[in-house]
């Protein structure tokens, strides 16, 4: 356990800086200040004598602790582990001191500040933050809701900054991390691409959106698919359309396309929308749902110029595509 070392004096007849220490947010019971109390120049005696350590918190709350432990009275040697409320928010914690009892009155020491550090971020490029599980957790578990973060993903509570031990189901009130991932991290659009199996491009085809999908770390998949858009009328609500084609990748990764079916060359000229979701339960019993931001958007005649213009494509790939190009206009005229 890291320690920080202080010297603190009850006689307070001279200019004494405060000292500091720093400490991480979240970073409760995991750091000891060992604290060496003096009387001028002389240690003070602690024998028989109690502690208990008092501080302002950022915001202004006063918080007292009695769980200071003597560990040399003579030498007037104490440590104290701070607990989760002086390290739960960034910022300076105040005024900190401790109040030495003995034959009923109580003699402060000389004062020290506390350093709480942000919110680290750590690895993977995952990111935490504090909060608090009763107010996600209350309730039956199917009802269990959990933080937002703009472009991030929830991926579970953890009992530590450093993310390393995970909340199981039974944890349900009290302060916890929780653990964000880049949401860009579990989608990849490989592009689009048109089926030519069974179609005829003069009356209809099949585009295909392909992805890349995943979920993050220790976590227990659900299902993964997309959102997309009514075509015939786009502001309508969209439909959730789960995939039923995933082809398993190494590691936590699928490819799976999405596919319309039979598209008529009226529709040629109008827009495809879809954005990608993965579903998945988190170590400790919350229900995910993580969605791709914005909508991929394309035409199936914006997807025959591509294939007309990749320099891998074969004739029969072009001679396809420009049939679809061919019936746009034909139905543009008509």
């Amino acid at each position: 356990m890291p320690t920080k070392a202080v010297s603190l004096n009850v006689d307070k007849r001279g200019i004494l800086a405060a000292q500091a220490v720093r400490i991480s947010q979240g970073d409760e019971n995991s750091t000891s200040i060992i604290a060496t109390i003096l009387d001028g120049a002389q240690p003070f005696d602690l024998t028989g004598k109690s502690v208990r350590f008092k501080c302002v918190l950022p915001g202004g709350k006063v918080f007292v602790d009695e769980g200071v432990t003597v560990s040399n009275a003579e030498k007037g040697m104490m440590t104290f582990t701070p607990p989760a409320e002086v390290a739960a928010a960034a910022g300076k914690v105040t005024g900190a001191l401790f109040e030495v009892y003995s034959d009923g009155y109580a003699i402060h020491t000389t004062k020290m500040e506390i350093d709480v550090d942000s919110t680290p971020t750590v690895v993977d490029g995952a990111a935490c933050e504090l909060a608090m599980l009763n107010v996600y957790r209350s309730g039956e578990q199917a009802g269990w809701t959990h933080p937002t973060k703009n472009g991030m993903a929830f991926a579970g509570w953890y009992k530590d900054a450093a993310l390393r031990y995970p909340c199981s189901a039974s944890d349900t009130e009290g302060a916890a991390w929780a653990k964000f991932v880049k949401a860009t991290d579990l989608f990849q659009f490989m592009g689009c691409s048109l089926n030519m199996s069974g179609n005829v491009p003069a009356e209809y085809t099949t585009p295909r959106f392909s992805y890349t999908m995943s979920i993050p770390d220790g976590v227990t998949f659900i299902e993964n698919g997309w959102y997309f858009k009514k075509v015939s009328d786009p502001t309508k609500p969209d439909v959730r359309s789960p995939s039923n084609n995933n082809i398993v990748q190494t590691g936590n990764k699928v490819f799976t396309s999405m596919t319309f079916n039979k598209v008529s060359a009226s529709f040629y000229g109008k827009k495809f929308s879809t954005k990608a979701f993965v579903k998945y339960s988190t170590a400790d019993g919350t229900t995910v749902e993580a969605v791709e931001a914005d909508y991929d958007a394309f035409t199936p005649a914006e997807i025959a110029d591509a294939v007309l213009a990749h320099p891998m494509a074969t004739q029969a790939d072009k001679d396809y595509a420009a049939a679809i190009k061919a019936a746009v206009t034909q139905e543009g005229a008509a």
